[in-house]
């Protein structure tokens, strides 16, 4: 006949195994799961393909963030799609000069005075997007308000998809028309 197992041996492998876990965790997580993050929303109008999560969120050239989430909205009153960017800043990456009263006061000052998101390539072989935070006054703060849970930074088009709109509205057929009798011109002379 075998021996019954000892519980109290079993008892303390599982509490032993336990605190290995949480410990490896601490370590090697270098305690990114007990850090506080600064979390946000940002609605893009344009495609977003190209952005991924994991995506870096950038502010004059220093990663200050991540993108944590990108989802797809549907508005049944109006028929249309929203592009949610969830994303994460990291709180140590800013050092303030001075003394912050109150943060949602900040962040609306940070607003009326220009902050704005916009897509950028990250990567142009790769055609990988970042998330970049700049400064723009002269441009209107544009904000959805969907999800109160987070505060939200408006948005603005990027410098891609202003020159793919003003392509588009480039006449190709009369410019290749003119084009073909120029050339017409020259073989007659």
């Amino acid at each position: 006949m075998s021996k019954p197992a000892n519980k109290t041996l079993i008892g303390v492998f599982v509490v032993g195994a336990i605190v290995l876990a949480i410990i490896a965790v601490i370590i090697f997580g270098s305690g990114k799961f007990f850090a506080e993050k600064m979390p946000l929303v940002m609605y893009f109008e344009g495609s977003v393909a190209g952005l991924n999560v994991g995506s870096p969120v950038m502010f004059k050239g220093v990663k200050v963030g991540v993108v944590k989430d990108i989802v797809l909205r549907f508005d049944s009153n109006n028929i249309s799609f929203l592009i949610p960017v969830y994303a994460e800043l990291d709180p140590k990456r800013f050092h303030v000069i001075g003394k912050i009263a109150d943060e949602t006061e900040l962040d609306k000052e940070l607003i009326k005075r220009g902050l704005r998101a916009r897509l950028e390539l990250q990567s142009m072989v790769t055609g990988q997007l970042m998330v970049d935070l700049d400064f723009y006054p002269d441009k209107p703060a544009k904000l959805v308000g969907l999800d109160k849970r987070f505060p939200e930074i408006p948005t603005i088009k990027s410098g891609l998809e202003k020159l793919l709109e003003t392509a588009d509205e480039i006449p190709l057929k009369e410019l290749f028309a003119k084009l073909l009798r120029a050339i017409e011109g020259v073989d007659k002379a």
